[in-house]
């Protein structure tokens, strides 16, 4: 028995799978970023560890872990930053904890299970709170020295100022720009900008990463137009014999969930 979790910029998931390949027990709550929050979620982390039987704890987190183990780069989670997750959840479960980078495990959930299964080389690409992505390779996370942060792509904005994509694009961005969620924001043009910006730094990426398929995947996508991102795609130099398939992430609130159980089967011990 595994428990695996998921903690977004805006909400965790947290669930149990009996056999690695299933899931039970799934929750959804608020991500509370404040320290306390992060005391609230280990407890909740020990009660279903205690109550379901759990052997291992596997998840993904958004940020890093610097060497001494603490949260590093996790904006969204002010105060759960310096906090040493890991040993805390093991100190209080007394089980073995593996942690990853929320986007890797999601992205690696689409790549095994989603809608990149079958595929050599997959970019998944979340727009949600903030931006990033991944490269898989043959089912695995791509190899690299510090993880990929896409988000921090420089790209011009309007003024022709550089700027982060993530800035440009992201949902707390756009909620501090026009002071209003983007799911409230109606005018098509902002829109169509968000939909140019994603192509630019698609563009980009295909360039570096040479994929077979690119999946979107966040909270934001619900708003923004896969097509409108084909369209401005179609626009741009075609220095490639065909652009890579775009496609929508398949699973949902759960792909970092099953993204944790396809990286817990991956590392020994777990």
């Amino acid at each position: 028995m595994k428990l695996v979790f998921d903690i977004g910029g805006t909400h965790t998931r947290l669930a149990v799978s009996p056999d690695g390949q299933t899931l039970q027990s799934v929750t959804r709550f608020n991500t509370d970023p404040t320290t306390e929050g992060c005391t609230a979620f280990i407890d909740r982390v020990e009660r279903l560890a205690a109550e379901s039987g759990a052997k291992s704890i596997v998840g993904g987190v958004p940020g890093q872990f610097d060497q001494a183990g603490h949260l590093r780069d996790a904006p969204n989670l002010p105060g759960w930053e310096g906090l040493p997750l890991v040993r805390l959840i093991e100190s209080h479960t007394g089980l073995s904890v593996a942690t990853a980078n929320d986007v890797m495990l999601v992205g690696l959930g689409e790549a095994t299970r989603g809608a990149g299964r079958g595929r050599e080389i997959v970019a998944y690409i979340t727009v949600s709170t903030g931006v990033n992505g991944a490269r898989f390779v043959n089912g695995r996370l791509d190899a690299n020295r510090h993880g990929f942060e896409l988000g921090y792509m420089l790209m011009p904005n309007e003024a022709g100022e550089l700027v982060s994509l993530e800035s440009l694009t992201g949902g707390a961005a756009l909620h501090e720009r026009y002071g209003q969620p983007p799911k409230l924001i109606k005018d098509p043009a902002v829109w169509r900008q968000e939909e140019r910006y994603l192509a630019l730094a698609l563009y980009n990426t295909v360039l570096h990463w040479s994929p077979d398929v690119v999946i979107y995947g966040g909270g934001m996508m619900r708003d923004i137009s896969l097509q409108g991102i084909q369209r401005e795609l179609d626009q741009l130099p075609h220095v490639v014999e065909a652009w890579p398939q775009l496609a929508l992430a398949k699973l949902g609130d759960e792909g970092g969930l099953y993204g944790a159980l396809e990286y817990g089967q991956n590392l020994s011990g777990l």
